[in-house]
């Protein structure tokens, strides 16, 4: 009788994604594709019961968690430090619950209507409400510099956000486990399926569209590749990018220069160097630190674990 496997991940982490994968070795062979449109694998066929994957996320299912299930081998997809939290809240927001198309995209344009689509209870337009003073209701769709804004406070108080506790609760368990980097990896991930299973699948073709396909990766890439250019005062164009893509960058600007102010309007930075020319010439006279610095300073190293 086949073994059965339990995958706890927190929101955006490829849970569906690696239980498909589950699925194949157990039927020892390629099942169809699971992806929809916007990338996730939430178009699951076949699928086996022996193989249950829980987004802790969920409370219900967060208690799976700490459930006595007998025979049962456990994996926990995990993740570790800021850049992997940017990671997977692009990717929950993206791809997240029941949205089929990216969430990003509409959310951008019509807030109400993505939390309506996305199936599980999404409380961003309360929050604009309560902290920074725009109804969406009364309003209509707020402006980018609101939805950064949204996402930056986000990336500032981090340590309380449920990725984040939640991701941290994982790491904590004795259950196996596998990082997103790893899922992200092909052939860290077909060594490890490999030895899971004591057989061996070739599903390279079926992880490239899975790599095609993953919007936020390609945003982490972009918004990586920016950080750098800004730290070495390489001048690079910067275009395409999502709201939260801009929000983290100016959260890890404010990390690293913890007294300028990155507060801007609905137009982002177009290229590195307005970055660098920005924080060269702001006014001593202008500079205070962010009153989140002095109060959480020690939580905003990017390898914070």
């Amino acid at each position: 009788m086949d073994k059965l496997h339990n995958i706890f991940y927190t929101a955006g982490c490829h849970g569906n994604f690696l239980k498909y994968l589950f699925d194949c070795y157990n039927q020892r062979k390629l099942l169809p594709n699971p992806f929809d449109e916007n990338g996730n694998s939430h178009l699951r066929q076949n699928h086996l019961d022996i193989n249950r994957n829980f987004d802790v996320c969920h409370d219900k299912e967060h208690k799976r968690l700490t459930d006595n299930i007998p025979k049962a081998e456990n994996y926990v997809i995990v993740w570790q430090g800021l850049d992997w939290f940017f990671y997977a809240m692009t990717a929950s927001v993206d791809r997240g619950a029941h949205l089929k198309q990216s969430g990003i995209d509409l959310l951008e344009s019509d807030l109400v209507k993505y939390e309506k689509q996305y199936g599980v209870p999404v409380y961003i337009s309360e929050f604009l409400k309560q902290h920074l003073d725009f109804d969406c209701h009364t309003q209509g769709q707020p402006p980018k510099s609101v939805l950064r804004n949204y996402f930056l406070l986000t990336f500032y108080k981090h340590f309380e956000h449920i990725l984040w506790t939640r991701n941290n609760e994982l790491r904590r368990t004795p259950y196996t486990q596998i990082p997103v980097s790893g899922i992200l990896d092909y052939e860290y991930l077909s060594n490890k399926l490999n030895k899971i299973f004591s057989f061996e699948l070739d599903f390279k073709e079926v992880h490239d569209i899975f790599l095609n396909k993953n919007v936020p990766l390609q945003q982490f890439k972009s918004v990586k590749k920016i950080l750098q250019n800004i730290n070495k005062n390489i001048h690079t164009k910067i275009e395409d990018l999502n709201v939260i893509s801009e929000a983290f960058i100016l959260f890890c600007l404010d990390v690293d220069n913890f007294d300028i102010p990155f507060s801007i309007g609905n137009d982002f930075f177009k290229n590195t160097k307005d970055i660098n020319d920005y924080i060269t010439y702001y006014p001593n006279y202008l500079k205070r630190p962010n009153n989140l610095f002095h109060k959480h300073h020690e939580r905003y190293s990017r390898n914070t674990k």
